[in-house]
């Protein structure tokens, strides 16, 4: 089985998170989604985060904390998602390749569809949201 590394950034202002939904014609159509993806070859996650996010979403950030991984298996491949929380430095989140983005209060982000990788870190944080 082929495994794939990819990133997710939990970007939270106050007790929101920004969830992003995939889109109809994308792997695992309309599960929400920590934005993010690939790591390309010689990429740290941080680097991969702040590259992938300008491209999906139009905004600069910055890696804070490692949240938690999760990990599924899509079409024979086992995808291992490491997601980090992120604060927004420039721009306005946009929906450039996904259906929606919303901001969601961190205590109902399990009223979402969330992807199964997504899974772990969404019961982390409403941990420490708890707090």
């Amino acid at each position: 089985m082929h495994e794939i590394e990819v990133v997710g950034a939990a970007i939270i202002e106050g007790n929101k998170v920004l969830a992003t939904q995939r889109s109809e014609i994308m792997k695992l159509p309309l599960k929400w989604e920590f934005p993010g993806g690939k790591i390309q070859k010689g990429e740290t996650h941080e680097e991969a985060l702040i590259r992938e996010l300008r491209e999906e979403l139009g905004i600069d950030i910055s890696v804070g904390n490692f949240i938690a991984k999760g990990s599924s298996v899509v079409d024979d491949r086992l995808i291992n998602l490491y997601v980090y929380s992120a604060k927004i430095l420039k721009g306005t989140p946009q929906a450039r390749e996904h259906a929606r983005i919303v901001w969601m209060d961190i205590e109902e982000i399990m009223k979402l569809d969330w992807a199964e990788a997504d899974l772990p870190a969404c019961k982390q944080l409403l941990k420490i949201s708890c707090r």
